[in-house]
C-alpha cells in the first residue's frame, strides 16, 4: 500500500527473502500495462557467535594458554576480526590488540599472576550487519606450585649402610596433583643433573653402595601449563668404612712391670668413634 512512485525502499526488519517487481500503467493512452522484472531481496538475520572461546582456565605464571577459537553465523559479506583484552568481564571497553585479526588467537607467556579477560568481534561487510561480539574468555594465572628443601638435607654415611629417603612436600599451583622426578648431579646444582628412571614419587632412596658425594634435587610438575618448581638439592657423602691406621703391639714382660698402653687409630669412616677394648684367653678378635 502506497508504494505508487517511480522509487521504493524495502523493508528489511525481518529476515527473510522476497521479491519485488512494478508495473507501469498509461490509462489515458490506451497503452497496455508493462511488469518490470522482479529484483530479489534477501535480508539476513545479524550474525551470531556458534564458537565461543574457551570461558575459563587457570595456568601457572609463565604459561601458555590454550588457543582461543570464534566462529560466526548468519549475516552476510567478508568478515573481519579483532580480539580485545581486558581488565574485567565486560565486552565493550576491551582494548584491541595488535595484530589479533584472525578467527583463532593465543595469548602470549603470561609472566604476570593475575586474572585476564579476552573477547573478539566479528564485523561483516554487508549492508546493515551489526557486530557479533564473543562471550569473554577467563584466564587466571596463579603462583607457581612450591616445594620443600629435600629431607634430610645432608647425609654421611659409610659404604652399604642403612641411608634415609630423601623427601620432598610440594603445595600450591593448579590443584593438589603433582608429578615428580628426581635428578642426581655431582656438583651441587639444582640443574643441569641427570635424570634417575624411575624415581617419579615424592620420596628416593639415594644410592649407598659406591663411595662418593652425590647432590638430589626434585622437579615438581602439574598439566597446567608453566606449573614447575625445583627444589634445591641435598648432599649425600657416601665414605669407606673405617680400617685401623695403627693395630695393638703386643710383648712379653714379668709379673709387676710397667707396660706402654696399648694404641690404636683409625681412617676413614663416618661420625665419632666410640671405643671398646676386651681381653681374651685365646688368640682371637671374637668371642
Amino acid at each position: 500500500s502506497g508504494a505508487t512512485n517511480s522509487t521504493y525502499t524495502p523493508s528489511t526488519t525481518t529476515a527473510g527473502t522476497l521479491y519485488y517487481y512494478c508495473t507501469i500503467d498509461l490509462p489515458q493512452g490506451g497503452c497496455n500495462t508493462i511488469n518490470s522484472q522482479t529484483a530479489e531481496i534477501i535480508v539476513n538475520p545479524d550474525p551470531t557467535i556458534n564458537l565461543q572461546p574457551i570461558a575459563n582456565q587457570i595456568i601457572c605464571e609463565g604459561g601458555i594458554s590454550q588457543q582461543l577459537d570464534v566462529n560466526y553465523i548468519n549475516g552476510v559479506g567478508s568478515p573481519s576480526y579483532q580480539w580485545y583484552e581486558n581488565t574485567t568481564s565486560s565486552t565493550t571497553t576491551g582494548t584491541p590488540i595488535t595484530g589479533a585479526t584472525s578467527d583463532n588467537y593465543t595469548p602470549p607467556t603470561f609472566n604476570t599472576v593475575g586474572t585476564f579477560y579476552y573477547y573478539c568481534v566479528v564485523s561483516l561487510s554487508g549492508n546493515g550487519c551489526n557486530d557479533a561480539t564473543s562471550n569473554p574468555a577467563q584466564i587466571d594465572v596463579v603462583d607457581d606450585p612450591t616445594v620443600s628443601a629435600p629431607s634430610p638435607a645432608y647425609q654421611q654415611l659409610c659404604q652399604n649402610a642403612t641411608i634415609q629417603d630423601l623427601t620432598v612436600t610440594a603445595n600450591g599451583g593448579v590443584g593438589t596433583n603433582y608429578s615428580y622426578q628426581w635428578y642426581s648431579n655431582t656438583v651441587n646444582s639444582n640443574s643441569g643433573g641427570t635424570l634417575i628412571s624411575g624415581a617419579t614419587n615424592s620420596t628416593y632412596t639415594p644410592q649407598n653402595t659406591i663411595v662418593n658425594i652425590t647432590y638430589y634435587y626434585c622437579v615438581v610438575t602439574q598439566v597446567a601449563s608453566g606449573c614447575e618448581q625445583t627444589s634445591v638439592t641435598a648432599e649425600v657423602d657416601i665414605v669407606p668404612g673405617p680400617t685401623f691406621s695403627t693395630q695393638p703391639i703386643g710383648t712379653s714382660v714379668c709379673v709387676g712391670a710397667t707396660i706402654s698402653a696399648l694404641s690404636v687409630s683409625y681412617i676413614n669412616g663416618s661420625g665419632t668413634p666410640q671405643y671398646q677394648w676386651y681381653s681374651n684367653t685365646v688368640n682371637s678378635n671374637s668371642g
